[in-house]
């Protein structure tokens, strides 16, 4: 990724970054759009179990008409903290969006105003959006490496977006390298090749703002929203459930799961933590299980949990879950010589690489700064996040904004600080004493009062197969 590379070298490169827990893409997404943990701005999870809120009350937020419905029943917060494209729609202004991502994934940035959405899978019902698309041609299909679907994304930034001055921020949001990743695994040629791609986007992008006198003009982050592992086994978590039931002779209570999570099952009272008490007993004891997160503060005391609302820096949501279950992960090395693997609550057979756990592979992710009003050349190792970046836009805009951000400015990588980022603290979270002495344990990275998770302690996995 040459082009990537000379951003690095004449910007700034963020050696410490992290994603947030669970290390899903609309959770990511989600946080980079507001500033906010999970526990704040309520986009818990891929899929998300949400009494009521659907007829089968599960919102799976690639779908951009499950969020809507989602707003439709929460009045209005489906996404529960302001995101970027609101604050900016409130000034007259606006996000420009260019992604090849799923049509909840690219509106998750810009919720409530959808005028400047290029997505080759959908135009969110708006006749303006095809007028956006018919400029660029016909949509390539979806062949992966999705080389041609990337670099018709760019093609909205440099075509349609760039001289538009109303455009503030410009988001090319790439599904690649990640959908080659999870299909042809880490270190793959066909990943190879779809990296290659997203620094000829990159290139493509740089060179239409250097033609048209415009560099100066904006600064620029590259980044992932999180890590990735190699799947070694996979099982889903309702599937474990139903083995827990049965070793347990049935004394649970009525439960539901979706992605890594387990709730109460729809129109049943919440149980109480000692109905609970069997089932994370099992779970901590389990070969495949690493940490088990309590969702509510009454379930934080039972042996073998650490609080979910720890890594949330400090905040549950109404949408938390019960429990929510990581997976053990390893330093293990795939075919192609990469390390990182993880035992994967999945049901996907195919699936070669996957993120989501507190692997410290999931969550340890790709920034980069540069542009006018950052540092040239520099790496540095305090810790950054997902969390960082809509603060430090903010800041770059010249917004005075007064929303309760999680994350912090990046006044470390400014030409032209305004102050000094505190020292890192770190500190390692430790569940309930359990009788094998195997706690689960998370070490968590400070600065001022901005939590970052770097992942689980508890190296080792077993491969573990259900039947």
């Amino acid at each position: 990724m040459p082009t990537v590379a000379r951003l690095a070298a004449g910007g700034v490169r963020f050696a410490d970054h992290h994603a947030v827990y669970p290390t899903h893409t609309r959770v990511n997404i989600s946080t980079l759009a507001t500033g906010s943990t999970p526990g704040r701005h309520g986009i818990v999870a891929n899929t998300m179990l949400v009494p009521d809120a659907t007829d089968d009350h599960i919102i799976d937020t690639s779908n951009y008409q499950h969020l809507d419905a989602l707003d439709r029943f929460s009045g209005g917060a489906a996404l529960m903290a302001q995101s970027l494209g609101d604050i900016l729609a409130e000034r007259g202004e606006r996000v420009a969006v260019a992604a090849t991502s799923s049509g909840g994934a690219s509106m998750l940035w810009t919720r409530k105003d959808r005028g400047r959405i290029v997505n080759v899978n959908t135009t969110f019902g708006i006749a303006d959006l095809y007028d956006l698309r018919e400029k660029l041609g016909e949509v390539p299909e979806p062949v992966l490496p999705q080389v041609e679907r990337a670099r018709y994304a760019a093609r909205a930034v440099t075509d349609i977006f760039l001289e538009d001055p109303r455009n503030r921020v410009i988001v090319l949001w790439l599904n690649e390298p990640d959908a080659s990743l999870h299909r042809f695994g880490l270190g793959s040629p066909e990943t190879v090749q779809a990296m290659r791609a997203v620094d000829e986007c990159v290139a493509l992008t740089v060179d239409a703002m250097d033609r048209r006198g415009l560099r100066d003009a904006f600064d620029i982050f590259f980044m992932s929203d999180h890590g990735h592992s190699t799947v070694q086994s996979h099982q889903t978590l309702r599937e474990y459930l139903l083995v827990a039931e049965r070793e347990l002779s049935g004394a649970l209570p009525p439960l539901a799961t979706a992605s890594d999570y387990i709730y109460a099952a729809p129109g049943t009272m919440p149980p109480d933590a000692v109905s609970l008490a069997p089932l994370v007993e099992w779970l901590v004891s389990q070969p495949w299980c690493d940490v088990v997160c309590a969702g509510r503060e009454d379930l934080e005391q039972l042996p073998g949990v650490l609080p979910l609302r720890a890594l949330w820096n400090g905040k549950l949501t109404s949408r938390s879950p019960l429990l929510s279950v990581s997976p053990r992960w390893s330093r293990e090395v795939n075919d192609f010589g990469i390390p990182g693997a993880v035992a994967s609550l999945t049901t996907q057979s195919a699936l070669k690489s996957t993120h989501g756990s507190l692997s410290p592979f999931d969550l340890h992710a790709t920034l980069i700064a540069h542009g006018p009003r950052f540092r040239e050349g520099v790496v540095t190792d305090i810790p950054s996040g997902a969390v960082d970046l809509l603060p430090t836009i903010v800041q770059l805009l010249g917004i005075e904004s007064a929303l309760p951000f999680d994350g912090r400015v990046l006044v470390e990588a400014m030409s032209a600080p305004d102050g000094e980022p505190d020292q890192p603290q770190d500190q390692v979270i430790e569940a309930v004493s359990q009788s094998n002495g195997d706690g689960a344990r998370v070490r968590l990275r400070r600065v001022g009062s901005t939590t970052y998770i770097d992942g689980s302690l508890r190296e080792s996995m077993v491969r573990t197969m259900v039947s």
